[in-house]
């Protein structure tokens, strides 16, 4: 897993280092940096953007380069164990881990899909009928088994053939045995829930995933359930191996499921603009005391804007 990145003049982030936890958790206002983040933890996004050239997403100062003539920037990243890796605008940077991002977007979800092999969710989850397609009986079944535990309105989930040699998921209500709801027919909770659920059986599991806004549309009981699946998830108790994992939130109360020591609190300096990245101070005494007096309340701690991350403050 990374135990550490260091980002340099990448988007807004100038010169910003971040450990990270089997579990990571960036939290802040709108255009804190946080995508930047994200996308920087991907080297796919970093070579299709052409980090080895002059023509990246990377905003250095503009006589930077002739300060600077010979001084490179990029992303690197420790990993354990003392490997490393780093993508630079110097040809030969190296590429270490394998990263799925996920912005998954509801529409995408309830899509019909042509059927196909898929071993893994794309981006935005408009392959989540063929992915759970391609999952064995076994695996389907036990998906099924805990989306209708956590989402108890429904007692099945399956497949049915729809026109082109096309499919789709749909849902069988609990009270009516004959009633199957199309993707379009339910909830945007119960969509997402049903794609976190799927995660743990791809046939070829990432090293790291990370996720946009993965609170959206969930009740925060559903909240804590996905924060212990992502937690079994980093440990190998479910799933191939052991998946680290980033995500990236506005949420208070997905705080409250998660570790002081897992959060990373990004904001802007109102002097530059530049990122800087607070982590919980949880071995002072103060910071004790505070987590004692907001009754060991994360979203509560963070609101109140003590620790950075707080628009206006």
């Amino acid at each position: 897993m990374i135990e550490s990145v260091h980002f340099k003049y990448f988007r807004a982030l100038r010169d910003v280092s971040m450990t990270l936890t089997p579990l990571t958790v960036l939290v802040g206002p709108n255009s804190s940096g946080k995508t930047s983040v994200l996308a920087g933890l991907n080297p796919r996004f970093s070579v299709s953007s052409r980090v080895a050239s002059h023509n990246v997403p990377i905003i250095p100062p503009s006589d930077y380069w002739k300060q600077n003539p010979t001084d490179e920037f990029g992303i690197q990243w420790q990993y354990g164990g003392n490997r490393s890796g780093r993508l630079s605008r110097r040809p030969g940077f190296t590429i270490g881990h394998k990263t799925q991002p996920l912005t998954l977007d509801l529409q995408e979800l309830r899509s019909e899909n042509v059927l196909a092999y898929a071993n893994s969710l794309s981006p935005t989850g408009g392959n989540l009928t063929n992915v759970f397609s391609t999952l064995t009986r076994q695996q389907q079944a036990s998906v099924a088994n805990e989306l209708c535990r956590l989402v108890p309105m429904f007692s099945d989930v399956d497949l049915i053939p729809t026109q082109s040699g096309k499919h789709q998921l749909r849902f069988q209500d609990r009270w009516n045995a004959d009633l199957w709801l199309t993707p379009s027919q339910v909830s945007d909770g119960t969509m997402l829930i049903l794609a976190f659920l799927v995660l743990q059986y791809q046939p070829d599991p990432a090293d790291l995933i990370t996720i946009e806004e993965p609170e959206r549309a969930l009740h925060p009981y559903l909240l804590d359930e996905l924060i212990q699946l992502i937690r079994k998830m980093t440990t190998g108790e479910i799933g191939k191996k052991p998946v680290q994992f980033v995500l990236a939130t506005h949420s208070a109360e997905l705080l409250e499921y998660v570790r002081p020591e897992e959060v990373r609190f990004l904001t802007r300096a109102p002097e530059d603009g530049s990122v800087q990245v607070n982590e919980a101070p949880t071995g002072s005494t103060n910071w004790q005391q505070v987590y004692k007096e907001y009754r060991e309340s994360l979203g509560s701690i963070w609101l109140s804007g003590n620790v950075g991350g707080v628009p206006g403050r």
